[in-house]
């Protein structure tokens, strides 16, 4: 995926380990959006900045989302994550905009 620059290790949270070997231009929209949310294991930063990432991710893969964001932050990370999915978090602060 990608000239292999990501090790199968950051690939598995996503369940993409099985295509490593798989150009990332064939892949789903769905798979790609998972090899992006890869790269926030591959390369740790303790702030994650977020806006929507959940779209395009099916039930499995927004589950998926959930665990990668409860580890980071149970390691100390932070993250701000803009998104209309109800993520399965419990957050420390959340600020609610708008009506719904």
């Amino acid at each position: 995926l990608g000239a292999n620059t990501i090790s199968k290790e950051h690939l598995e949270p996503f369940h993409l380990a099985v295509l490593a070997d798989v150009p990332a231009a064939v892949l789903s929209e769905g798979q790609r959006r998972r090899l992006a949310l890869s790269r926030l294991v591959a390369v740790p930063r303790p702030v994650w900045l977020l806006d929507e990432p959940s779209v395009g991710l099916d039930a499995q893969s927004l589950h998926d989302l959930s665990e990668v964001l409860r580890k980071h932050l149970a390691a100390g990370g932070s993250a701000i994550v803009s998104t209309h999915a109800a993520l399965d978090l419990k957050p420390t602060r959340s600020l609610h905009l708008g009506s719904a």
